[in-house]
């Protein structure tokens, strides 16, 4: 599994760059299928999860085609003739699960295995599958998996029960194709449904409403190749700023997608740090002094994940440990994910001052002076560089095993952080 040795301690300086947006490229890769033209897709990341949907692609009978010393693909799905994602398939990875949109739209029906991917929690399906029986689709469940099949063409306004990002852009793929309109209410927004939005756009479909939750598709017979570069990793971007300010170190994020941080800024502002945006690029000044703002009535503060445009349940893991080096208590609550603050306990031993109040909540008092250990990453992968950003302002040295999952998202954390002084060997 791997493991990394961090000498903590050492601000960072320098300029960096975030990496593609990993839920951006894991569901363009599979809206290729949606055409039998060429799709080409730049800045390609080399994570384990892109592989395995690569090799998806082709399983299925697509093609693909590496350039740009393997940054760049370009993907031709004119010869998919398997509909079917196989169990061993989709238990390597829970993105999978957006190859059955597309696949339904061309083919009229498909099926999967039972999917795998980070242990957050109970993360159930349901919604995929109700989507696409209010889509007008028959979903029938064995031993094998599930089974789709489209019977009904009509137009139909679908309001999901949840805002899921996954369940929204699976209906998305399945209604770009026909002659339905269909209308989806309650969708998920998020920078990386707005993109897989916007090159299903540039290859001829018709969405209204991007960026809100409000969707309406109208069908077309047919769509397009294209050549598309998918935005950056706001998750990432938001890493950075958390490093650079738990380090007391100064850095330019360059081609940061401001517009995208403004409530990730807007919490982060609440644990005493502050940035300079200059164009599309985002500074973070040196030494600043990290201190807790109370609420309005002078009380403990709050952090809590929210549906797009609110903050990221992603970046909560980042947070809390930004809020251990800021001065004052602050709540950090995962409404979404019952298992998703247990990680703490590796915080715990590393000498952070926190309580897990339940499974969901923790209480921060800070600001505690870390000290490196020997941690092991969970199996949820912003949990693992919540533990990797503790590393880089503890004192000492810290081992934190099991990174495999880290490199799901981020395959070279290790080379941009020493970009940027950080002293991390793997071992």
């Amino acid at each position: 599994m791997g493991s990394y040795k961090i000498t903590g301690g050492i601000p960072l300086s320098g300029t960096v760059e975030p990496i593609t947006n990993k839920n951006s490229i894991l569901k363009l890769i599979p809206a290729a299928i949606l055409t039998s033209q060429p799709v080409t897709l730049h800045n390609v990341p080399k994570t384990t999860d892109v592989s395995v949907l690569l090799s998806l692609f082709k399983l299925l009978g697509g093609s693909v085609h590496y350039f740009n010393k393997g940054t760049s693909i370009k993907l031709t799905a004119q010869n998919i003739n398997e509909t079917i994602i196989p169990a061993s398939i989709s238990q390597k990875a829970r993105a999978t699960l957006v190859f059955l949109g597309p696949l339904l739209a061309r083919f009229g029906e498909t099926g999967i295995g039972e999917s795998g991917g980070c242990k957050l929690g109970n993360r159930p399906i349901d919604t995929h599958f109700r989507n696409f029986k209010k889509l007008g689709s028959t979903v029938t469940h064995d031993s094998g998996g599930f089974y789709i099949k489209r019977t009904n063409h009509d137009d139909v306004f679908i309001w999901q029960d949840e805002a899921g990002v996954t369940p929204t852009e699976n209906l998305i793929m399945a209604s770009v194709l026909g002659k339905s309109k269909v209308t989806i209410y309650n969708a998920a927004c998020e920078p990386h449904t707005q993109d897989l939005c916007n090159m299903l756009t540039q290859m001829g479909a018709n969405i209204d409403g991007i960026g809100s939750n409000r969707l309406v598709i109208s069908g077309v017979p047919e769509l397009n190749g294209t050549e598309y570069t998918p935005i950056v990793e706001h998750l990432d971007v938001g890493t950075y700023i958390a490093a650079a300010a738990i380090t007391g170190g100064q850095i330019t994020i360059k081609n940061a997608i401001p517009e995208h941080m403004t409530q990730i800024l807007t919490m982060y502002d609440r644990l005493g740090v502050h940035v300079e945006i200059n164009r599309n690029d985002i500074y973070v000044p040196a030494k600043q002094k990290l201190e807790i703002k109370p609420d309005i009535r002078g009380g403990i503060n709050k952090i809590d994940a929210q549906p797009w445009p609110g903050f990221p349940v992603d970046l909560l893991p980042v947070a809390l440990v930004l809020a251990t080096q800021s001065k004052g208590s602050i709540i950090i609550h995962n409404k979404m994910f019952e298992t998703g603050m247990f990680f703490v306990d590796e915080l715990i031993k590393m000498k952070a001052q926190l309580v897990l109040a339940d499974p969901h909540r923790v209480i921060t008092m800070g600001k505690a002076q870390l000290s490196g250990t020997t941690v092991h990453a969970p199996n949820i992968i912003q949990a693992g560089v919540a533990l990797f950003l503790a590393a880089l302002c503890a004192q000492g040295e810290t081992i934190i095993h099991d990174i495999d999952i880290i490199k799901r998202r981020y395959p070279n954390i290790a080379e941009s952080y020493r970009s940027l002084g950080a002293q991390i060997e793997e071992i």
